[in-house]
């Protein structure tokens, strides 16, 4: 019996007996357009509709049967969907045998994970898979995984991204994964309209430490917010690093030297970190530097493509202040001309004037500024060159003023959709590909 037959998924999550046979699932999912072939489909309520009403797209895509708190012939009946597949969620986990590295922080998590991921030859949650109910589909994936494994003694770790936005959260997410390392990337300015301010961010984020029980490690920068009692039993991990411009950076680690791919600062601190903690657990220096160097990045993380016209730093995933500086640190240190499309940084509360003018001060010099969305009007008070627009699309227009051989920052939080100007860019100065290193 696996976890996904219907005869021992139902009474895990108190389920109603099915109304006919159904086939026993291969995975979980809850969004009917990501429903792999074998998936228990969750037919969960959202926000404006409920998950019942895409259940032939589900079925349609290969779904095995259904999970719901309304009958269907070929599903099983539950009190609340959301809640059982929270519930299957932290079944799978207690089967696990290999290790579960929690990865938090305010910016650096998803790039941070994919590096820890290839220095560890570990499972990692895919994309930014960061809530409660993508967390408990890749437990349940990876006990599935392990369940499947000719040696059920030797499983490698699974590394799990934790993403929060407000209090209480992050004791939600240990709670469903119960992590047995943990690593901490930044903590700054992000998400403060449910978090209040960076104290407790810090706070938060913290709480993943008091979960751990085995390797803790914390940036230097993440160390400076949390307090001496979150900071027992923690490694405090510094970097020596050095800018190549905008194509790669150096740092030292372990008396070694390594080059990285990745433009910025926080690329080399966050590939510290995951060197760090595959050496705590056991991973020879040489073949954790090695299979760094093969992590696969998400895009949108400060990617330099090259148009032929010009060089776009793409970094439009987020934005917050701490990305931000990172961001323009690598613009500044890139040949010029130097152009900067900026968008709003979102969830700052009450310091998002303040953080908007700094963002201005930060711009000066520059040869082309462009803030996007109303917040960054207030970069004006700052910079006065600065130029400004409503929203990406907008920004567009300005792409005749960027300068022959320009360097170009496309950057802000994901409310902004600042890949759409990216996409503007790609088709207005040519096909765009990855440069290597």
């Amino acid at each position: 019996m696996t976890l996904l037959d219907p005869a021992t998924l139902a009474p895990l999550l108190g389920a109603t007996a099915p109304a006919a046979a159904l086939p026993t699932g291969t995975g979980v999912a809850f969004d009917s357009q990501r429903v792999r072939e074998g998936d228990v489909f969750f037919a969960l309520q959202g926000a404006r509709r409920h998950g019942i009403e895409f259940a032939d797209e589900a079925l349609g895509r290969g779904a095995a049967y259904l999970v719901s708190d309304r009958p269907h012939p070929r599903g099983l009946r539950v009190e609340d969907a959301g809640a059982a597949l929270l519930e299957l969620g932290r079944q799978a986990r207690a089967r696990l045998q290999g290790a579960v590295i929690g990865v938090t922080g305010s910016a650096g998590k998803t790039t941070t994970k994919a590096m820890l991921a290839a220095t560890l030859g570990a499972r990692a949650t895919p994309g930014n898979f960061n809530t409660p109910y993508a967390l408990a589909r890749t437990l349940v994936d990876a006990a599935l995984a392990e369940a499947a494994a000719p040696d059920a003694a030797a499983q490698p770790p699974l590394v799990l991204e934790l993403g929060i936005d407000h209090v209480g959260e992050m004791a939600e997410l240990t709670a469903l994964t119960r992590p047995d390392h943990a690593l901490v990337t930044t903590i700054g300015a992000s998400h403060l309209a449910g978090l209040g301010d960076v104290a407790g961010v810090a706070r938060e984020k913290g709480a993943l430490l008091a979960a751990a029980s085995g390797v803790k490690l914390v940036s230097a920068s993440a160390a400076e917010h949390l307090t001496p009692e979150l900071l027992e039993g923690v490694t405090v991990v510094g970097a020596h690093v050095a800018l190549l411009g905008d194509h790669g950076s150096r740092l030292e680690a372990f008396g070694r030297v390594v080059e990285l791919p990745w433009a910025g600062r926080p690329a080399a601190e966050n590939a510290l970190l995951a060197l760090t903690m595959a050496v705590r657990l056991g991973v020879p220096l040489d073949t954790a530097v090695e299979r760094l160097l093969t992590a696969d990045l998400e895009g949108g993380r400060l990617q330099r493509r090259s148009l032929g016209q010009l060089t776009l730093i793409d970094d439009s995933y987020n934005s917050n202040p701490a990305s931000l500086k990172a961001a323009l640190e690598v613009l500044f240190a890139s040949p010029a001309p130097r152009v900067a499309f900026l968008g709003d940084m979102r969830e700052l509360g009450g310091r998002e004037a303040e953080e908007h003018r700094a963002m201005g001060a930060a711009t000066v010099g520059l040869d082309l500024v462009v803030g996007v969305g109303p917040a960054s009007a207030l970069m004006k008070e700052r910079n006065p060159d600065a130029r400004w627009a409503h929203d990406a699309l907008a920004a567009a227009a300005f792409l005749e003023e960027v300068p022959p051989g320009a360097t170009v920052l496309v950057k802000g939080s994901r409310g902004v959709q600042m890949e759409r100007l990216v996409e503007r860019i790609v088709e207005r100065f040519g096909d765009a590909e990855r440069l290597q290193p």
